[in-house]
């Protein structure tokens, strides 16, 4: 939803609006699709939405692997507020995932990611696990993923994270705030990282981007200068362009400069 100028404690209305499948999951697969790749997002799905959402993918050239579960779907809103020096603000309003409501849900996503990790060169985990999902589900897929030698992107954060580090992903992405939110402020951030068992990337917006591997020093990598118009998806769209560079084997320093690229990209996405 777009605005010139939001009032706090008033009405505001617009007719300039768009809407559209989106989440973490289904925003790195559009960006994968973009560069080329053979690309299936595994999902739980609402039945009501299940040929909207089919749709989507189609025209965006990736495929969806889906269980069909009660559960409604979540609305998220994104404002757009012009400022008055020019560029745009972006505020999100999230609405929390839904419990799902399947009792067989989960046994049917775990089904189904075992057969395709049968087919796939890279697994990515990423967004916050909906209610009813077990505590292990994460974790469990990166095992299940490095027992047959398939490399493991992880962009979480608390516990999800943190139970996954024990089966040693490749490589996690969280942002700085998701660092801080898993291991609190009381720590060394380097002292953190040096007790990770895998590369860690921490991006932080228009900071750029933190890269520590295990044995050298801490690499900072700069944002590009963008005009910023909507900012809803950049650390998405960075994950994609990384993973991509990664599997195709450029180093983790190309990855991550790949990954800039694209979030500056995406940053200056106009669709109001």
């Amino acid at each position: 939803m777009r605005y010139d100028r939001i009032v706090e404690g008033q009405v505001n209305r617009t007719s300039n609006t768009y809407s559209e499948f989106s989440g973490k999951g289904l925003n790195v697969s559009r960006v994968l699709a973009k560069y080329g790749n053979s690309v299936t997002l595994v999902t739980h799905i609402n039945p009501s939405n299940v040929d909207a959402l089919l749709k989507q993918a189609e025209a965006e050239n990736f495929n969806v692997s889906y269980v069909e579960d009660p559960s409604p779907i979540r609305t998220c809103v994104t404002l757009l507020q012009n400022k008055a020096r020019g560029g745009i603000s972006t505020t999100e309003l999230v609405q929390e995932s839904p419990k799902i409501l399947g009792k067989d849900t989960e046994e049917k996503i775990v089904k189904i990611v075992e057969q395709k990790l049968q087919e796939v060169d890279c697994m990515i985990i990423t967004g916050t696990r909906s209610p009813g999902y077990s505590a292990s589900l994460y974790p469990n897929f990166v095992a299940m993923a490095k027992k047959v030698n398939v490399k493991v992107i992880l962009d979480l954060k608390g516990r999800d994270l943190t139970e996954s580090l024990k089966y040693k992903p490749d490589v996690i992405k969280p942002n700085l705030e998701e660092l801080v939110q898993t291991y609190g402020c009381e720590k060394d951030p380097l002292e953190i990282l040096e007790s990770l068992p895998c590369t860690t990337i921490i991006t932080n917006g228009s900071k750029g981007v933190f890269i520590h591997q295990e044995g050298k020093e801490l690499i900072h990598i700069d944002a590009l200068r963008v005009k910023s118009r909507n900012t809803t998806g950049c650390g998405d769209s960075f994950t994609a362009a990384f993973a991509d560079s990664f599997v195709k084997g450029s180093t983790i320093i190309e990855a991550c400069q790949a990954g800039v690229r694209e979030g500056a990209l995406k940053a200056q996405e106009e669709k109001l």
